[in-house]
């Protein structure tokens, strides 16, 4: 029981550092780390993003600056056009 008690333990403490980004409406949009590593959603942020929607961070109400999050995406592509 031990064991799994730590087990759970962790993985609760490791959702703890996971950032939601939501939409003006309070709307889910994507799930991104503490530092900016997209973890789901990376296509609804792309949706969100091109019909120009306004996205914050939850917990803190912060616009979310979408050039840290397509920082390492971004630099792929210059290297193809």
């Amino acid at each position: 029981m031990l064991t799994i008690a730590a087990a759970l333990t962790g993985a609760l403490d490791w959702r703890r550092h996971m950032k939601i980004i939501v939409d003006e409406a309070g709307e889910i949009i994507a799930k991104a780390t503490n530092d900016h590593t997209l973890i789901g959603g990376h296509h609804r942020l792309a949706i969100a993003a091109s019909l120009g929607k306004r996205l914050f961070w939850r917990d803190t109400g912060e616009p979310v600056k979408l050039d840290l999050l397509f920082k390492n995406h971004g630099s792929s592509l210059q290297h193809t056009a």
